[in-house]
């Protein structure tokens, strides 16, 4: 009887094992594939709202870091979303940085990275920038990665000829503008695309007048105008003083020549600066430079093809970013003299303001304590 029993029990216990067995083939299916749909509808396909947001997929980055970036970033809810629909097209993912922004599901994302649509880094070249400090700019914007790769191919002439630029060095022809590159940048095509920039802007019939005049001298003349002049009103008349004093055999003395050739361009020149000799010197140099010193504006090329028609020789700075212009060296030291005079004018009038804002501020103070003191003793 008991071992009859005993059947019986093993019996129920197997016949529960295999409908339990049947509800799990049946239901886990059912719920995977409903785990699944909710991944999809409710999450992979859903477009949700994304800040402006710049993602960086590196070479080579695996799919669980790229994963866990997003998710870090806000950009997607679930790692696990991403690691099952996104497995088989992670291969297609291009490297680099991409902007994400807008109504944006998580098909959305994989079409942009597959795209190669790559986020654009801004930068500005401001007038009167050398090569050396564009250079350092777009490294440091990370538009390129090294400015010492970007300096050898700004040097090199037969890259540089492939490029348009006939001379030994690029410096003059990266004009200055606002320009959209991606990160890590081949240095070539940045300066193919400025230098495409510069022909642009300077148009077929000024590159006529350029050329007719002296292409090259025409730039580096123009380059002198730019780092000397503030405004482009007084661009001609400075223009003209240079081109007297290249009549006259005169060396030009302009500051910036004699910078450029040191490589100094973080502070203002220093008397012994001047005397240094150096190629680009024109304090110690007769006549111009070897290369421009810059890269002009059209402002400034225009002033060096059509100048003011003076017979100044001379100009100081007037400290305003405007200049005294005069004829003879005793005129120049005049208004040397004079300038010098407005300066400590200006410079005690200042310290006149200052000391007048310091007495009102002792004098409130004083009275603030004063006043202090009395409500105390109220």
């Amino acid at each position: 009887m008991k071992l009859e029993e005993n059947i019986r029990n093993f019996q129920r216990f197997s016949n529960l094992i295999k409908k339990i067995s049947i509800f799990i083939l049946f239901t886990l299916p059912v719920l995977f594939i409903g785990f699944i749909l909710y991944l999809y509808f409710f999450d992979f396909a859903k477009k949700r709202y994304i800040t402006p947001t710049i993602i960086e997929i590196e070479k080579n980055e695996k799919i669980d870091s790229v994963a866990k970036k997003l998710k870090q970033r806000g950009v997607i809810n679930h790692e696990i979303t991403f690691l099952i629909f996104v497995r088989n097209e992670f291969k297609k993912f291009k490297a680099g940085e991409f902007e994400i922004v807008g109504e944006t599901s998580l098909k959305d994302l994989i079409e942009t990275f597959i795209s190669g649509v790559f986020f654009k880094r801004k930068v500005t070249i401001i007038p009167g920038w050398s090569m050396y400090e564009v250079a350092e700019e777009l490294e440091r914007q990370k538009i390129i990665k090294s400015k010492e790769e970007f300096l050898i191919y700004a040097q090199d002439k037969v890259f540089l000829k492939k490029i348009g630029v006939e001379y030994d060095s690029i410096e003059g022809f990266l004009y200055p503008d606002t320009y959209f590159f991606t990160k890590n940048s081949d240095p070539r095509m940045v300066m193919s695309y400025m230098v495409d920039n510069f022909f642009k802007k300077v148009g077929e019939k000024r590159l006529g007048e350029m050329k007719s005049k002296d292409f090259y001298k025409t730039l580096i003349l123009a380059s002198i105008v730019e780092e000397e002049a503030t405004f482009n009103f007084e661009k001609p008349i400075i223009a003209s003083v240079f081109l007297n004093r290249l009549a006259k055999n005169m060396p030009l003395q302009a500051d910036p020549t004699a910078m450029y050739g040191l490589k100094i361009f973080t502070r203002p020149p220093r008397p012994s600066d001047l005397r240094v000799p150096n190629p680009y010197n024109t304090y110690t140099q007769r006549g111009l430079p070897p290369t421009p010193i810059c890269s002009p504006t059209i402002y400034s090329i225009d002033a060096v093809l059509r100048p003011a028609k003076t017979k100044y020789l001379y100009f100081v700075a007037k400290g305003d970013g405007t200049h005294i212009f005069s004829e003879t060296y005793e005129e120049h030291l005049k208004n040397i003299k004079f300038v010098k005079m407005i300066r400590k004018a200006k410079a005690e009038e200042e310290i006149g303001i200052i000391k007048a804002q310091q007495e009102a501020e002792n004098k409130l103070e004083t009275e603030n304590k004063l006043e202090t003191e009395e409500n105390k003793n109220q």
